[in-house]
């Protein structure tokens, strides 16, 4: 006799159902956030633990205190690190104040032509860093530099000589200067949207209580704007502490190491490579990047303390500044000068004169492309070119995708851990990318995943920098998501959507502007980063960046300023493409 099936408990199957439709919505932003964890984890508990190795990668010795010992026995590793620091915060007070100063002329002011000096003010971003590196050493050096030439020749008349100079590009001094020019676009985009936003009314009434515009600045408007400059400060911070192309070009021919650099020496150019030496520093420099970044995070959130911008009556004015009109616009175009006008100038003459000489009428007979011509008949630049292709793509398609699935998590779940995955993606900014790519590299050089063969290819080049700009993807993808509200989910849920349909039509098309923004912006980064490719490349897997710095190294200046011409040219065309793109899209 057959047994009869049991009753089906229709209501538990209802809830079951029920729960799996809940859980759905994040089960494919939750796979792309454990891989963005494992990700930045599994390299930096790799670093730690190597850190008390002896050996190299491929044949790891016991498990020791000797790096640590090695690492901080020695007096010059604290000399080293009170430089690193120092480099870091003078380079963040030029930037910072360079940067208030050209926001408050932008936003504040009434000077002329302020819209096209916003956009001005964004064009160092468009120099890669060893390329500014490169061209103020054409400016500055103490024997060739155009501007010692100039201005000895201009003393000479009265009386006063100099047989070198008097300025010296390969000094801390000439490191710092350089290093925060280049830290002043980005701190000036942190700054301008708050100081565009502030209510003048404060201002206003202190001027109607007998106050200056001087006083009125330094005591309402300041205070006011106090955490989003400290916010911007330990952001170019963390920026300084992690440059490396400025320390090599300017910094190594002196000698003079910073931390970047000093990693960069102990496992490139010593022999044998010392790699834990290597790991106990980095670990040390990891503990000091977590606390910035928890620093920053609570200034971050300590913002909207001094909210100015009310639904009451805001109206943003500009302070009139009379007879300084025409001076605040020299002195803008100055600084536009000195930047950029410069430093560009000299990279186009040394990318065409056959030989390098300072710029004169009598050479201008010689300028050709032949520079232009000569790399790209090489074999190793042609194949450096598809790679920075590839990796630039590979690195802006992975960073982005990974950054929406964590955004997701921390915008749209509830989960207590948010909060920890919104500072753990974070935290690569303040890490050098020689340490990311150190941390990289013994992942993918040890079993279990050395079996997979990526290390030495460009794929591995790729996943270095995505761990490297998951910070700013995942930051522009939560501002975007949080703009969303969870009603537009809701309503295409209750009019029979699902969460894919819902994902598809709905969610990716209002996130496309923000994530082809981001994409271009991680790509453009991608292709001129040099850190993470010097330390993950091989033979096979070089881009320009690292074919430049070789070239720069083996003395052929044309040929580099050549191929960063190029790499220039690249970049504009992918921002023109991308701005197209985003505008039609808005």
């Amino acid at each position: 006799m057959a047994v009869p099936d049991p009753p089906v408990d229709r209501k538990s199957w209802r809830l079951e159902l029920n729960s799996i439709r809940a859980w759905a919505p994040f089960a494919v932003p939750a796979f792309g956030t454990i891989l963005t964890v494992a990700l930045i984890l599994v390299p930096l508990i790799t670093l730690l633990l190597f850190s008390f190795r002896l050996g190299t990668p491929w044949d790891p010795g016991p498990f020791t205190l000797r790096n640590y010992e090695a690492a901080y026995g020695d007096s010059q590793i604290y000399l080293m690190f009170a430089r690193t620091i120092v480099f870091a915060l003078l380079s963040t007070i030029v930037s910072v104040v360079l940067a208030v100063m050209l926001a408050y002329m932008t936003e504040r002011t009434d000077m002329p032509f302020r819209n096209v000096a916003w956009a001005a003010t964004l064009l160092p971003m468009a120099i890669p860093g060893l390329l500014f590196a490169m061209s103020w050493t054409y400016l500055l050096s103490p024997k060739i530099g155009l501007y010692n030439l100039w201005l000895r020749d201009l003393l000479e008349p009265f009386g006063v000589e100099f047989d070198v100079g008097p300025f010296d590009i390969y000094s801390f001094t000439g490191m710092i200067f350089v290093e925060g020019l280049r830290g002043v676009a980005t701190n000036y985009l942190i700054v301008v949207g708050a100081f565009r936003n502030m209510d003048p009314a404060f201002e206003e009434a202190a001027r109607m209580s007998g106050c200056s515009s001087l006083t009125a600045f330094r005591r309402i408007f300041l205070p006011l704007m106090t955490p989003i400059i400290l916010a911007a400060g330990i952001y170019s911070f963390m920026t300084h502490l992690e440059s490396l192309e400025i320390p090599l070009v300017i910094g190594f021919p002196s000698k003079i190491y910073v931390f970047p650099s000093y990693i960069y020496f102990t496992t490139q150019r010593l022999t044998p490579p010392q790699f834990g030496l290597s790991a106990a520093l980095g670990v040390t420099f990891l503990i000091v990047s977590i606390l910035l970044v928890i620093g920053y995070r609570r200034i971050q959130g300590a913002n909207t303390r001094f909210a100015t911008v009310t639904g009451k009556s805001f109206r943003p004015n500009r302070i009139k500044l009379g007879a300084w009109r025409w001076p605040s616009l020299v002195a803008f175009l100055a600084y536009l000068l000195i930047t950029v006008g410069g430093p560009g100038l000299i990279l186009i003459w040394t990318s065409m004169v056959p030989f390098y000489a300072p710029p004169g009428l009598d050479m201008l007979g010689d300028l050709s492309f032949v520079h232009y011509f000569r790399v790209l008949q090489e074999p190793k630049v042609r194949g450096a070119i598809l790679n920075t292709l590839a990796v630039a793509t590979i690195a802006a398609s992975l960073t982005m995708a990974l950054s929406v699935a964590a955004a997701w998590v921390i915008v749209r779940s509830r989960h207590r851990a948010r909060s920890a995955l919104d500072a753990l993606v974070f935290v690569p900014h303040a890490l050098p990318g020689v340490i990311i790519g150190i941390s990289i590299m013994l992942v993918f050089i040890q079993p279990p995943l050395s079996q997979f063969g990526l290390f030495g290819t460009a794929g591995l080049v790729a996943v270095g920098l995505t761990v490297a700009y998951i910070s700013f993807g995942s930051r522009t993808m939560v501002g975007a998501l949080t703009q969303l509200h969870q009603d537009i989910e809701e309503a295409a849920s209750v009019a029979g959507a699902s969460w894919s349909q819902i994902m598809m039509r709905i969610i990716l098309p209002l996130l496309a502007t923000s994530f082809i923004s981001g994409w271009i912006w991680v790509a453009s980064q991608s292709m001129r980063n040099l850190s993470i490719p010097l330390m993950l490349s091989t033979r096979d897997s070089e881009v320009l960046s690292v074919v430049m710095w070789q070239k720069w190294g083996d003395g052929y200046p044309g040929q580099t300023a050549a191929l960063g011409m190029m790499l220039i040219l690249a970049l504009a065309v992918i921002a023109v493409i991308g701005r197209f793109i985003a505008i039609r899209r808005a």
